[in-house]
Order: structure tokens, then sequence, then C-alpha cells
């Protein structure tokens, strides 16, 4: 459809969507004055401020796309996440008046037998299990141009992107999270279902620190041979799984194997978490695995000389190469976890989160779409390349958090970094956010570790980064190219995190969001990072030191006095 230009226009497809009837639309129009020479873009903004429509639903209309925002019963709200097998929507349950995520299967992978296998997989372990440690599935659809999956909405950040925004995580959290995994995985044991792709991406934590396991698109369960065997003559025998976390046996028969290879991955997985890097950190896939099946991993001790021998030792003793070594049930993991576990609040923003997924997806699917170079796609909800490709509107006047900013996304650089496995944490493009509406004061600098000279902050928001392109240019392996930025909201700096990749750290601790003051130094492992000073705070703290200089100057000669005439 044609992009929208007035009003009118702009409710017709909002009609067409489905989302509203077409009673509603109109009651609406008059209620909110919608008419006459009113713009598309103003009749959308109104009806997000109203929360009418999400941000999401009005840029999707205002781009001229209304197919996809309805599937069967369930309204299309937002993005939740994108991986490798399409994206994860936040919808509406219209018959349960309830929010689900709805999983979608990408258009381009609707005709893919061995996707179509996965998600069928999915759907079937989810629908089988049932444990507070596991995303629950409620059931599986299609609509014959769109395959999904109905499941249990849990606001909650994943491991992989917990590591990547603050680094290290403390051990008795991790320990923590492990030992509810662990449970969650003898439960699905106890069914016959191996997960076969633990990873730190497949765990959710919500704030309290709960934990639940998701994605069984690779499990094993000996009762559905079919799909199995359409994985195995798809993608081979020994190639599933994710080869950063892979069990020695599993890289070589993934059909073999049984509990302990979801033991040796959920050990790379805690391994990952203690220490912020890869057992592995090889360059290739087939080196990865190599090492998996012939080398030890450094120490978590080593690496990171606070955690307790005690922990080290379970984390070295899931991650042995023979099963037989290992413990022999994830049940027994959970007991040797249990006594230095601490449950602890897990602090993240989730609309914060949302968005910086958004921003992968958009830039996912704007890498897809120049690879394709320039292939049509169909306007269904599962044709994501075609609405994440386009500039968002961002409606300005809403209210909601969605709209507030385009966020970066991931580009990996280092060698021994937290690698990516597959979806959602895949390197992505750096995109750009947007300008800030606020200026930037006078008189504020940084200085950069190791350069003699301040920079001036002249804008609102600065990009600080690895790339030529940045605001901040910090040149370190352990700086992404987009990895913060810096933005003035009318009264103080406040500090964004944006790379998913590399921590930043503020005074020494690890920081994803927050208010920076003067003097406050900014750093990303090593002596990578930055100063921030206010010329003014400076003067005046240089002026208190030479007004105490000359009171103990003072203080000292009258003292000196004292005593000559004492000895007088």
């Amino acid at each position: 459809m044609p992009v929208p230009g007035a009003a009118h226009e702009f409710l017709e497809l909002l009609e067409k969507s489905g989302l509203l009837s077409g009673d509603r639309v109109h009651h609406l129009a008059a209620s909110l004055k919608i008419a006459g020479d009113l713009s598309a873009l103003e009749a959308a903004r109104r009806l997000v401020r109203e929360k009418l429509l999400t941000p999401f639903q009005a840029e999707r209309l205002l781009e001229g796309r209304y197919r996809g925002l309805v599937v069967d019963q369930y309204l299309i709200r937002e993005v939740l996440g994108f991986g490798g097998m399409g994206c994860v929507y936040i919808a509406e349950d219209s018959r349960e008046q309830k929010k689900v995520a709805l999983k979608v299967l990408s258009t381009e992978h609707s005709v893919d037998a061995g996707m179509l296998a996965r998600i069928r997989l999915e759907g079937e372990a989810g629908m089988r299990l049932r444990h507070p440690g596991i995303v629950q599935t409620y059931g599986a659809g299609s609509t014959g141009a769109v395959h999904y999956l109905v499941m249990e909405l849990f606001r909650g950040i994943t491991l992989h992107e917990l590591v990547a925004l603050r680094g290290p995580v403390a051990w008795s959290s991790v320990c923590d999270i492990g030992m509810q995994a662990a449970e969650a995985l003898q439960a699905a044991h106890d069914q016959g279902v191996i997960h076969r792709d633990i990873k730190p991406a497949n765990f959710l934590i919500d704030p309290s620190g709960l934990t639940k396991i998701l994605d069984f698109g690779l499990a094993l369960m000996h009762d559905v041979p079919d799909e199995e065997f359409s994985l195995s003559m798809l993608f081979g025998h020994d190639c599933l799984g994710t080869p950063d976390y892979i069990a020695p046996e599993q890289s070589l028969d993934s059909q073999s194997v049984d509990g302990r290879a979801d033991v040796y991955s959920l050990g790379a997985s805690l391994y990952v978490a203690l220490t912020a890097r890869l057992p592995f950190p090889e360059k290739s896939n087939k080196a990865k695995l190599e090492a998996q099946r012939t080398r030890s991993p450094r120490p978590v001790c080593q690496v990171v000389p606070e955690i307790p021998a005690a922990v080290g030792e379970v984390i070295a003793r899931m991650m042995r190469k023979a099963p037989g070594e290992r413990f022999q049930t994830a049940a027994a993991v959970a007991a040797a976890l249990r006594p230095f576990a601490a449950r602890n609040p897990i602090q993240f923003d989730f609309r914060e989160l949302v968005t910086l997924r958004a921003g992968q997806a958009r830039a996912k699917a704007e890498a897809t779409q120049a690879a394709r170079s320039g292939t049509s796609q169909r306007s269904s909800i599962s044709a994501t390349s075609g609405w994440l490709r386009s500039k968002s509107h961002h409606l300005a006047n809403s209210t909601s958090t969605i709209a507030r900013a385009e966020t970066p996304a991931i580009r990996q650089n280092i060698p021994d970094a937290v690698r990516p496995g597959s979806g959602m944490d895949r390197p992505l493009a750096a995109v750009p956010p947007r300008e800030s509406s606020q200026t930037a004061p006078s008189g504020w600098r940084v200085q950069i570790h190791g350069q003699p000279h301040r920079l001036p902050l002249t804008k609102g928001r600065n990009i600080v980064g690895s790339s030529p392109a940045a605001d901040i240019v910090i040149d370190a392996r352990t700086v992404d190219q987009v990895q913060c930025w810096l933005e003035y909201d009318g009264r103080n700096w406040q500090l964004k995190q944006q790379s998913m990749l590399h921590p930043t750290f503020v005074n020494g601790r690890a920081a994803s969001y927050g208010q920076l003051d003067h003097g406050d130094v900014v750093t990303f492992g090593g002596k990578a990072g930055f100063r921030l000073i206010s010329l003014a705070q400076a003067e005046r703290n240089r002026q208190r030191i030479q007004v105490a200089t000359v009171a103990i100057l003072v203080c000292l000669c009258c003292a000196m006095i004292v005593s000559w005439l004492i000895l007088q």
C-alpha cells in the first residue's frame, strides 16, 4: 500500500489492519478530532498518545503496511526479540485478554524444511514441559503463510545480555542462576527432552533473579523421530548446537547424547557468566569444536581470583571431556551449586532492553535486505526485514519508552570477548542514535586517557566508541564501535550503554545507565576510558584548594611565630 499522507488514509489502513473495528475507528476519529487537513503522522501521534496504538503499530501503518498486525486472535503490539528463526513479539490475545509472546517464523524461512522442523520441535517440547524454570509454550498455529508459537510473556534479560552489558556476574548470583537452570533441565530430562542448545542467550532472568530456560528448537526427543530425522538430513547429525558451548560428544554425534551434554553446555554458560570470557575464544567454528573435544579451559578462579575454589571445581567438573567424569544428572549439578547460591535482584530497564533489541533487529534486517540486493518483501508480519529496514518515524510525542531512541546494535571485534552463537546475539551493524533535543551546556570536557588535550562536549548526545565516526573515539580492543553514549537531559549528563559485547564501568563499577558527575571516570576494561570534567566545577575546586592552601600556610606561620615566642 502507498504510504499514507493524510489522516483519513491512515485511518483507512488502521481499519484494514483489523487492530480496531470500523465503528471504533470512526468513533475515535470524532472524539480525537482527527479530520480535515490533519496529517497521517499527527493522527498516529494522537492515537499513540492516548495509548490506542503502540509506536510499533503506528510506525508500521505509517509505512503503508497493514497486513500481519493481527495473526489469528493475536494483536501484535511490539517487538520483544529477534532471532535466527524470526521475530518474537509482544502480542495481545483478544480472546483470553492477556499479553503473550508470539514467536513468528520469518517469511524467508516459511518454506525452509529445517526451520519448519525446528519450530515444530520447539512447540512439541514446550507444550509437554510444565516447570516454573521453563518458559511455557501455550500452543502453535499457522495461518498458511505465517507459522507461530504462543508462549508465556516473561519480562527478563538474557544471561548473554546481562554479561555483555555488565561484565562478569557475581558468583553467588551465577550459582543461583545455574541451580535454577539445572533444576529446570532435570525436569526436561525426566520427560525425555534433551535441550542440546544451552547457552547464555537461552536463559531469561527477571528483576527478582528468577531464571527460565527457553528455545527448545534443537531438542532431542526420541518419541518424535520424524522431526529429528528432518534435522539430521538438513544439518547433519553432528552439527546441532552452538560451537562455543557444545559438549564434545554432541559435536561428534548429536543424536546419541543424553542429559550430560546439557550439563556440559550449562557449565560453559556459567563459565562465561563468571568471567565474561568464552572457554575457548577461537576464531573459527572448526577450531572451537576441536578445542571443546581436546582442551581444558583456563580455570575460572585464575580468570577471576575472587571466585571460591569450590565453585571453580563445580564448573570444571561440569565441563569434563568424558561424560562419565561429569555430574551424571542436572539434579546433581543443582545440589552442588546450592550451597553457594544466593538470590540477588538483577537491575535492568526492560523498556530500554526492548528498545535495544528492536534496534538490533532493524540493523540486522537492513543488512539482510542489502545482501539481497533489493528483492521484494511481502507485507507480512513475518517479513521482518520489510518494516525494519524503513527509517523509524519516532513518534516523539508518544509517552512510550519505545519511541524515545533508536538503539545502536552490536559489532563483534575482539577475539576473546563473548562471541555470539546464533539468533538475537549475532553481531549487527551499528545504527546511530537520533540527535538529542537538548543542547550541551558550555564548559564540559572529556579527558581521554593517554591524550593530553580535553575534548569539548558540544552536542546534547555524544556517541562513544571505537568507530572513527564516534564523537568520543576510544581506540581500544575492549571498546565496541558504538559502545555507549553521553546524553544531556537538561539537568545532568546521562550514560546509556549500547554495546552488548563489552561492559562499561563508572568509577570502577559496571554500569548500563545512570547519571554522570564532574570527575567521574568511565572505563572499558584496562586503561581505556575518559574522565568527565566541568570547567566551572574544576575552577571552584581549584579555588577551594588555593584557599585551603593559604589557610594551612597561615596556620603554619602562626604556629612558627608562637613557637619562637615561647622559646624566647
